[in-house]
């Protein structure tokens, strides 16, 4: 029972808690300061320098942040998937103040050309992007998805299979069980303990009873209570066959003598001819 409570649950857990990291990774990125990672301190520009700046936003539009950035000539702004990348430049001198959100952009502009040499574009410091934690949701959401399809698939067909025996009588499932046994395989006790199981289930479907993890002996005592309470024709008849098979069946087991395939089989063919007399003398009565 638990174990088919947690084969149901962990997938459904699984893809509900990548549903969530999902939604607070979206939401997280929504709602980040707009300029959090944008610049808070000053840097001193020269004329024509070209200034390229990364804005970690989508709060703003193109138009709004040349806008804001009016005090420039805005030579260029792309957009990508966080944010934008503008170039400026400016060709006079003095302090420029720009405000994103709560945070401050002051660009001091100076005329010292000739006291530096600039050889190339001014690209700014590497603090002026703060790389966020990447979270790779997708993968997860979509393994998610392929667990619970795989567990909801094998149950789906446990549910068809079980279904399907059940509208079996007793002695169908007993043979069609039986199908799946090997005489030929080098473990003995795996044949008859696996045998022994099939008959013991044959018999709880034929009489309603619950046998299945009992002894052989438990197990006649069980039938002759049946057989007190509902005077059933086949046990009064059979019991006895029933005893000697299962008695056999034990030695077999629990002697550690090697069994041939051919005394295997010899085996089963004397408990298939017992179980189609039990299942006759059934209809019979009915």
């Amino acid at each position: 029972m638990y174990k088919r409570i947690i084969l149901y649950a962990l997938p459904l857990l699984l893809l509900l808690a990548a549903v969530a990291l999902w939604a607070i990774t979206r939401n997280s990125g929504n709602n980040d300061d707009p300029d959090a990672n944008d610049f808070d301190s000053v840097r001193n520009i020269y004329i024509g320098d070209i200034i390229t700046l990364k804005v970690n936003s989508l709060a703003y539009t193109a138009d709004e942040l040349t806008s804001l950035f009016q005090g420039f000539e805005v030579i260029d702004i792309k957009k990508e998937a966080d944010g934008f990348l503008l170039s400026l430049r400016t060709f006079t001198i003095g302090e420029r103040k720009v405000f994103l959100g709560n945070k401050e952009i002051i660009v001091n502009v100076s005329s010292t050309l000739d006291d530096i040499e600039r050889d190339s574009i001014f690209q700014g410091d590497i603090w002026v992007t703060k790389p966020g934690f990447l979270f790779y949701w997708q993968i997860l959401l979509c393994a998610a998805a392929g667990v619970f399809a795989l567990s909801g698939g094998f149950m789906l067909v446990k549910v068809i299979k079980r279904r399907r025996e059940n509208a079996l009588s007793p002695m169908q499932l007993f043979v069609k069980r039986c199908s799946t046994l090997c005489p030929d395989d080098d473990s003995k006790d795996r044949f008859f303990v696996d045998l022994t199981f099939y008959f013991k289930q044959y018999l709880e479907g034929c009489y309603h009873c619950r046998i299945i993890g009992k002894t052989s002996i438990e197990i006649i005592n069980e039938l002759e209570n049946i057989q007190a309470v509902q005077n059933i024709r086949a046990i009064n008849i059979f019991l006895p066959e029933i005893q000697q098979w299962l008695t056999e069946c034990d030695r077999l087991k629990f002697s550690g003598l090697d069994v041939t395939a051919e005394e295997k089989k010899g085996h089963y063919a004397i408990l298939y001819d017992l179980v189609i007399k039990i299942d006759q003398t059934n209809e019979e009565a009915a």
